[in-house]
């Protein structure tokens, strides 16, 4: 029961701050006022001692933030495993998917909580992972636990609500009811920015994540905790750091019945039962088999001689030494495969649409930190940051890119750069973004114009809407005017130019553009700030 309490708290308040950006993006955003984030929403990413050692080896530094995650280690020293049956929310949502799963007998329950071979799995992950981080790539931040819950909440089931909860207000407002409308009036208002985004809630790309998500999920109901038994390189972490740890699982023998009332209850098919040996690095420390034996044939107490180990307890684990190499050697062989793979790698040219967040570092060594958690996405207000399919290549999956068509950057905004756990994102504040104060203005793309598409030039027909909208002062859209002869009438027009020196690459222009499908003005990463081989202006 402690332990359920322990998950339920700890999985509230993961959740807690995933929403406690709700008064900084819902309707009536003012960036003044989210200045600064009163809440530390990225707690749990600075807790992970996975994602500080990819960080660490990738980049030689670990950002202040990350040595929170000391904390964590040092009870994985002593406690092993603890955290990911006590506290880890990714943990306790396969854990709760596990106990719902259509009921099974307890013979399948025992066959199911056996010890497997793919358990080893997660040990070749750990080891791939930090072979890539050693060669300079954070890849294995796609595999990180908190990571792919922070990803998996804000990304896939915060649009899933956003449109059910949108939909639900939008149906009721329309009833003749004035009960029902004052309800949604209500609702909206409790719900706003929470739940219901400011400007709509759109995740491109985002059925993959939610098909990898649910799956992983899913895979639960097959087998129990799946994920944190085969595939999770944190717990593969936090069971080496456990080793030595002072907490060992005494089996009294003599009292057991063989029942395996312990093995059909143990969360991490650590062979808790007398005969058998246990396998520290799987365990949990859940406690379940201590509390349902009857017996009392088992309990948790400090190692009684390390010197020469207890017979019930297995060798920790028992990899074999090629295939530790092999998994090394394999992460330190994809980074350059998979930036050779990539046109903006092996050409040295970067891809026009790959425009990161404001604040982000130069892309290698962006990709040396970024661990694909979608933070920056989920806290964006206008949502125009999305996880990355191919414009950054295949090692910059799912990294934050910024699509201007779908939301502009707010100009005195600076919410993404204050969420980063990392550092993939250095911390701006407003006078960086705007240039003024005797700041030199952050730039992340520069817009241009396709004349054959742009009403007043290739049609002859009046628009003056990205001038109108572009939020530079003095403006970085600038109009000539000109008369033309268009079916045989003379027509005043404004034709629309760009001033490279001005355009911050924000996006409202490509966004507010009335041309519906492919705009008439789009922005390109040229000119960014971060990248002085894709400058514009020398």
């Amino acid at each position: 029961m402690a332990r359920r309490i322990s998950q339920g708290l700890f999985l509230a308040l993961f959740l807690l701050l995933i929403f406690a950006t709700a008064g900084l993006t819902g309707a009536g955003f003012d960036a003044q006022s989210a200045a600064d984030i009163p809440w530390p929403v990225e707690a749990f990413l600075n807790l992970d001692p996975f994602i500080a050692l990819l960080v660490a080896l990738a980049t030689v530094t670990v950002p202040a933030t990350l040595l929170f995650s000391l904390i964590v280690l040092v009870i994985a020293l002593f406690t092993g495993r603890s955290f990911c049956g006590w506290v880890c929310p990714m943990g306790t949502l396969n854990h709760a998917v596990s106990e719902t799963a259509p009921g099974l007998s307890a013979a399948k329950k025992i066959k199911a909580n056996q010890p497997a071979r793919p358990r080893h799995f997660k040990y070749f992950l750990l080891l791939f992972s930090l072979g890539a981080a050693f060669f300079g790539s954070a890849l294995g931040g796609l595999f990180d636990p908190i990571s792919l819950v922070t990803r998996g909440v804000a990304l896939t089931l915060l649009p899933i609500f956003n449109f059910l909860a949108s939909l639900l207000i939008e149906t009721t407002a329309g009833t003749a009811s004035h009960t029902a409308q004052q309800l949604s009036d209500s609702a909206h208002d409790l719900l706003s920015g929470i739940v219901v985004h400011a400007n709509g809630l759109l995740v491109l790309g985002g059925i993959w994540l939610t098909l990898i998500f649910a799956a992983i999920l899913f895979a639960n109901r097959y087998v129990p905790r799946l994920w944190c038994r085969w595939i999770c390189p944190l717990g593969a972490l936090l069971g080496l750091a456990g080793r030595f740890g002072i907490l060992a699982l005494h089996k009294d023998e003599s009292r057991c019945t063989q029942c395996k009332r312990c093995e059909k209850i143990c969360s991490g098919a650590a062979s808790p039962m007398p005969g058998k040996p246990w396998l520290r690095a799987e365990c949990d420390l859940c406690l379940n088999c201590v509390a349902v034996c009857p017996e009392n044939a088992l309990s948790f107490g400090r190692v009684r001689d390390r010197a020469h180990p207890q017979r019930e307890e297995a060798p920790h684990p028992n990899l074999k030494r090629r295939h530790v190499l092999t998994s090394a050697a394999a992460g330190m062989l994809a980074v350059p495969a998979l930036r050779s793979g990539s046109i903006t790698s092996s050409q040295g040219r970067p891809h026009p649409d790959c425009i990161r967040p404001p604040g982000a570092m130069a892309e290698n060594d962006f990709l040396a930190r970024c661990i694909r958690c979608g933070q920056c996405m989920k806290i964006c207000p206008t949502n125009a940051l999305h996880p990355a399919f191919d414009e950054a290549g295949l090692e910059g999956l799912w990294s934050p890119v910024l699509i201007p068509r779908i939301g502009a950057c707010e100009p005195t905004c600076t919410l993404c750069t204050q969420v980063c756990p990392t550092g993939a994102i250095k911390r701006l504040h407003e006078d960086d973004k705007t240039g003024q104060n005797g700041k030199q203005m952050v730039v992340i793309g520069t817009a241009f114009f396709d004349q054959g598409r742009c009403l007043p030039w290739a049609m002859g027909t009046p628009c003056t809407v990205c001038e109108e909208f572009c939020p530079q002062s003095p403006k970085a859209i600038w109009l000539e005017e000109v008369e033309r002869v268009v079916n045989g009438k003379t027509v005043k027009l404004k034709l629309p130019y760009v001033d490279p020196s001005r355009c911050s690459g924000c996006g409202a222009c490509e966004n507010a553009c009335p041309v519906n499908d492919r705009a008439a003005i789009r922005v390109s990463s040229a000119g960014e700030t971060r990248n002085p081989n894709n400058r514009l202006l020398l």
